[in-house]
């Protein structure tokens, strides 16, 4: 979208016949700031549908998350007794080809209908020579929204390699994906059972119905339609947003049977323990053709559950328990079928406490069952846990009886190896785990510090509350705390005062995020919020946006993605073209990162400074690792948010995802040199893993290479270079499991001396 462009963006609404909201009607419709608690929707031209059962908030004014166009969904919430619950997802929007409707030239929303009855509203806007429409419609007393998009080619040229449809992107709690695709996060839905997917929490659950999709993205979040689109075709999409008061997936089930006809029945029945003890809240887990396809929750030890008529595996769970023994039932249309289980057993608990074998003092650590009960239900038990903030090494976990393998990891891979221990849990008792990991390598002597920039917390797609942030990138031994949400400084005072406590230096920091590349700007102030829409603004006005917030360097991140700001330079979709104000590249630990790095040495060839940065792009440290990859720097003196930017903008730095390097001459620096003159580059390399190859890299290309034999000890390398031209030499360290570090370089600046003479 140019400048020109972007500055015409219309955006228009129309109330047909909205004079007013019903007070006490069973659907009512709200112009203005939603009254969703926590929402999104702060204009005064946004609309709020609400019932019974659910409200929802359409983005007209208010800019949407990540750049993406107005026109969707930004603010869901339960009902309960009138009483709006707060808002749990980012956003529920139709997609016409994997990303967003960006570029969208005009925006109309219209109020169609609005009676006690019945709400509709439509949405009109562009995308490329694409017009999309959506109609939103919801009902009296009903748990679903029924949305429909129509997508029409008015162009003479055919779409092709499209991907299309409605994603649902939840604001916390857990993800339930489309059943049948377990574990897949992209890819044909070869194996679906059924066409929706859910995210939920104890208190609440979001369903999208999708029967239209064959291809699934971000783990069922984006539910697409593979096609093409032909000149002056139109197709048409159809799906519904289902919202429920507890994580109780039983009821997309009944809605599936509902929406498609199915013959169906019921299963009913108890759950007690194995001594006998009433179950207050348990689950019935139903598995189809081996896959996990929903749970129902019952209520004082009972449970009733319609299903489809077929085959199915159920097991009897609760929070804490281990499970019962599974059950095989077939069950036929109308029948109904009396299923009891009186095997649970109730949790044990463990304490787990974590030192060093070398200086005996409490170290942070993550902790995840590598073998025994990970239960399906997440708010159930966890299958991770860290230790607590205070005390430091400590944390007590209450989980299901049974016999586990568990590990325990600080530093994991950087400075210590994990390490394993098999533990017996018992129903209804305690015991202790004191576990002893030995760190192999000592940075901080050496002045280096380490931190992963880029980081997200609980806000839009991010699932982790400050807290954790702070004790995951602990327990990675990580020595900078940092943060980085989408658009947001919402968690930095939060942050700020945990990594306080801990007299942990913390970086505030925010991740920008237009549609044509994200950017992560730090230190920041405090809290202050960003001023301009990523949605419309130039890149010349999000960098200016990155510093009028207080950074001191501009990191542009997974540049070579979709959504990078190579990726949409070399496109030539950055609004307003390049613009090379920023400082650092990343390697992301979350993308494919070989493009970036010869991209970063295509631009040290060409002279163009920019350093290396590395960030994790962690938004759940349940599932993902805090500093998978991170930055060392080497910093003489007090170690601040200031004096660690400063430091990674020198170039002083490399990024890893294992090998430790210290090298004797600084990264980053000028070495000048008569053409021809035999030069030595040293470095001591470490690798906890141990250590497989150091290569040396002139201008992009192996200059040389030496190999080992899987050493953990610090070993020294050393190259001689010469050159007859101005030149520059990094490092590729590798260890014995294929994971690597990347060092900034060092420039060689050939001096010609006849020429110096003359002057």
């Amino acid at each position: 979208m140019n400048k020109k462009t972007a500055q015409a963006l219309a955006l228009s609404l129309v109330l047909g016949g909205l004079a007013s909201t019903h007070a006490t009607a069973d659907v009512s419709i709200k112009v203005g700031p939603t009254p969703i608690p926590q929402g999104n929707a702060t204009g005064k031209r946004d609309i709020t549908l609400q019932n019974s059962k659910l409200a929802i908030a359409i983005a007209v004014e208010t800019a949407p998350p990540w750049g993406v166009a107005r026109g969707g969904i930004i603010d869901i919430a339960t009902v309960k007794n009138g009483v709006i619950g707060s808002d749990k997802a980012s956003l529920m929007d139709f997609i016409p080809n994997n990303w967003s409707s960006w570029p969208t030239t005009y925006q109309k929303v219209k109020v169609v209908k609005n009676t006690p009855k019945e709400a509709i509203v439509t949405t009109e806007r562009d995308w490329e020579g694409v017009t999309l429409h959506t109609r939103y419609q919801l009902k009296a007393n009903d748990n679903k929204v029924h949305v429909v998009t129509k997508m029409k080619n008015t162009t003479k040229e055919a779409y092709d390699k499209l991907l299309s449809g409605y994603v649902l992107w939840p604001d916390g709690g857990y993800l339930f994906g489309v059943p049948g695709m377990k574990g897949a996060k992209q890819g044909k839905a070869t194996h679906a059972l059924t066409d929706w997917m859910a995210a939920y929490d104890e208190n609440w659950s979001l369903g999208l119905h999708a029967p239209y999709f064959n291809f699934i993205n971000y783990g069922s979040r984006d539910l697409y339609l593979s096609h093409q689109l032909k000149p002056g075709e139109e197709r048409s999409f159809e799906g519904w947003l289902q919202v429920g008061a507890s994580g109780d997936l039983s009821p997309m089930v009944a809605s599936e049977i509902k929406l498609k006809n199915l013959p169906a029945g019921t299963i009913q029945g108890t759950v007690t323990t194995a001594s006998g003890k009433m179950v207050e809240k348990p689950a019935i887990v139903v598995a189809k053709n081996g896959q996990p396809y929903t749970w129902v929750i019952g209520d004082k030890g009972k449970y009733n559950l319609r299903l489809p008529a077929g085959k199915y595996s159920l097991y009897a769970t609760a929070k804490g328990h281990a499970n019962s023994t599974p059950i095989n039932v077939e069950l036929k249309k109308k029948h109904t079928v009396t299923q009891n289980f009186n095997d649970l057993q109730a949790p044990g608990e463990l304490q787990v406490n974590v030192k060093s074998t070398v200086s005996g003092q409490p170290l942070d650590a993550r902790i995840t069952i590598e073998e025994g009960d990970k239960p399906l239900i997440k708010y159930f038990g966890k299958k991770t846990f860290f230790t607590q903030l205070h005390p430091a090494g400590q944390t007590k976990i209450t989980i299901a009886p049974g016999q586990y393998k568990l590990k325990v990891a600080h530093a994991e891979g950087f400075l210590a190896k994990a390490k394993i221990y098999d533990i017996n849990i018992k129903p209804e008792a305690s015991q202790t785990l004191v576990a002893a990991i030995s760190p192999q390598a000592n940075p901080n002597a050496g002045k280096w510090y380490s931190a992963d920039l880029h980081h997200h917390s609980d806000v839009l797609d991010g699932f982790t509350p400050p807290e954790y942030v702070l004790r995951s990138q602990l327990a990675a031994g990580l020595d900078v705390s940092f943060l980085s949400d989408h658009d947001t400084a919402k968690n930095h005072y939060t942050m700020a005062d945990l990594s306080r406590s801990r007299n942990v230096p913390f970086i505030p920091s925010m991740e920008i995020s237009p549609s044509w590349g994200h950017f992560n700007a730090y230190p920041l102030q405090l809290g202050k919020p960003l001023t301009i829409d990523p949605g419309t603004a130039s890149a010349h006005e999000v960098l200016a946006a990155a510093k009028a917030l207080g950074a001191n360097a501009i990191q542009a991140n997974h540049p070579m993605i979709a959504y990078g700001y190579f990726k949409n330079t070399d496109k030539k979709k950055v609004p307003g073209g390049f613009n090379p104000n920023f400082e650092l590249l990343e390697i992301n630990s979350a993308v494919e990162y070989d493009k970036t790095i010869k991209r970063v040495w295509q631009q040290w060839n060409n002279g163009n400074r920019y350093y290396l940065s590395a960030g994790s792009d962690t938004h759940d440290v349940w599932n993902e690792l805090s500093g998978k990859v991170r930055i060392y720097t080497q910093i003489f003196g007090e170690v601040t948010a200031d004096s660690f930017v400063k430091a990674i903008k020198t170039g002083n730095a490399y990024v890893t995802f294992g090998p430790l390097i210290y090298p004797h001459q600084k990264l980053g620096e000028e070495i000048k040199a008569i053409p021809g003159t035999e030069v030595t580059l040293s470095f001591d390399v470490q690798a906890v893993n141990g250590l497989k190859s150091v290569k040396l890299i002139e201008r992009g290309e192996v200059k040389n290479e030496k190999t080992f034999n899987n050493s953990q000890e610090l070993t020294k390398v050393l190259f001689k270079v010469s050159s007859q031209q101005d030149s520059w030499y990094s490092l590729v360290v590798e260890d014995s499991q294929g994971k690597r570090a990347f060092t900034n370089p060092i420039w060689l600046n050939v001096i010609n001396l006849a020429i110096n003479q003359q002057k």
